[in-house]
């Protein structure tokens, strides 16, 4: 039966060619939407976890997905330093983060502005590559005051940056090198190992001057909590600092279910995008299977006189279908991942993410719409009398 599948789909290559190749791009596209947002969406995750903290605290009003809305006061932080789960104080600091905007490396990229002796809390065990840290100047007011005197020698009128390893690669930029911050002109410092939380760090008080902003203000505070607290006592503290301060509070650990939620329409648009793909191509699997029951309807007559079973038919029907979805499967997994090496080759702040679970579940779809799309053919095949076939011939 395998053998006769098999000369029935070779007896027309090119229409079996495309068949397969109509599968392989189905399952390629589907792999390849799923892995890159949820590849882009892990990677910034785990960048964010990475942070020595336990707690990210916002205003209600800003937006984690697109890092932008209302400010913080450093003020703030002396409230969260008080707070207590039981009788011992339970916040050992709390770190200020000012966020900026620039394009580097082809895309937009979110600039950290920190304390420089914050920086430690960031960077974790990673070292410093190349250059050296930056320093920073004691107040926005002192910072906006030296950025708007270019002429003096005595002072850096420019906005230090410290990148990562990955972005370095990217957009092809070393230490020494220079580029802009809106107006103000940018220097890169140093070259950081890839995997701390943002890609562009820089001192939070000349951040906040290129900005334009004189006051101590911040985006993101990063509490470290004691540790000899739980998750639920951590979770306790969210809701102190939230009912002290009347800000957002969420823990570190959770910050990728955040960030899935403000992207829940992406996953859909995805998910939609990937199912019409896939119903497209199972509609042209059957369309095929449709001409090719048509084209042998006097041989199938034959074999059903010779008294051959109607599930026979039936199952030879199948089986040309699965071969040809098993086959676009294999061929659409193999350009799965030839399209993730060419995306993470010329677009390198990009991550694919390729999970085991998602390749069985490419290739279950693929066996299950092979069956589907064979049975309508199939079903039309055992309709058609024998005899009547016969007598047209």
């Amino acid at each position: 039966m395998l053998i006769l599948a098999l000369s029935n789909l070779t007896h027309r290559k090119v229409r079996t060619c495309l068949s397969i190749l109509a599968v392989a791009i189905s399952i390629t596209l589907l792999l390849v939407l799923v892995g890159l947002s949820h590849g882009t969406l892990n990677e910034i995750s785990q960048r964010m976890q990475s942070v020595e903290a336990e707690i990210i605290v916002r205003d209600r009003h800003f937006d984690l997905g697109s890092m932008s809305g209302g400010k913080l006061w450093e003020k703030e932080i002396e409230q969260i330093l008080q707070l207590k789960i039981g009788t011992n104080p339970t916040v050992e600091r709390v770190i200020p983060v000012f966020l900026g905007r620039m394009k580097l490396g082809g895309l937009s990229q979110n600039v950290f502005g920190v304390h420089p002796e914050d920086f430690s809390y960031f960077a974790g065990n990673r070292r410093i590559l190349e250059g050296y840290l930056f320093t920073d100047i004691e107040s926005p007011a002192q910072a906006l005051a030296r950025l708007e005197s270019p002429n003096n020698p005595q002072t850096i009128n420019y906005l230090p940056l410290l990148i990562d390893k990955r972005l370095s690669n990217a957009a092809r930029l070393n230490v020494g090198d220079t580029t802009t911050f809106g107006d103000t002109m940018a220097q890169i410092t140093g070259i950081v190992e890839t995997g701390v939380a943002g890609r562009v760090f820089a001192p939070i008080n000349m951040l906040r001057a290129a900005n334009g902003i004189s006051a101590k203000t911040a985006h993101l505070f990063f509490v470290k909590a004691g540790n000899n607290l739980n998750t639920d006592q951590l979770q306790q503290l969210c809701d102190e600092i939230e009912t002290k301060t009347r800000r957002s509070a969420n823990l570190v650990a959770n910050y990728g279910q955040v960030l899935e939620q403000n992207f829940q329409n992406l996953t859909i648009f995805v998910g939609l995008v990937s199912v019409i793909a896939l119903v497209i191509c199972f509609l042209f699997i059957l369309v095929t299977m449709h001409t090719i029951v048509l084209e042998r309807s006097k041989e199938i007559a034959i074999i059903q006189s010779l008294g051959a079973a109607r599930s026979m038919i039936m199952i030879q029907t199948i089986q040309e279908a699965l071969i040809i979805c098993i086959l676009g499967c294999i061929i659409g997994i193999v350009m799965s991942f030839g399209a993730k090496w060419l995306i993470e080759t010329y677009q390198p702040l990009m991550t694919v993410e390729m999970r085991l679970h998602w390749l069985l579940l490419a290739v279950l779809i693929g066996v299950v719409g092979g069956v589907l799309s064979a049975l309508v053919p199939g079903y039309m095949a055992l309709r058609r009398d024998p005899v009547e076939v016969l007598s047209f011939e």
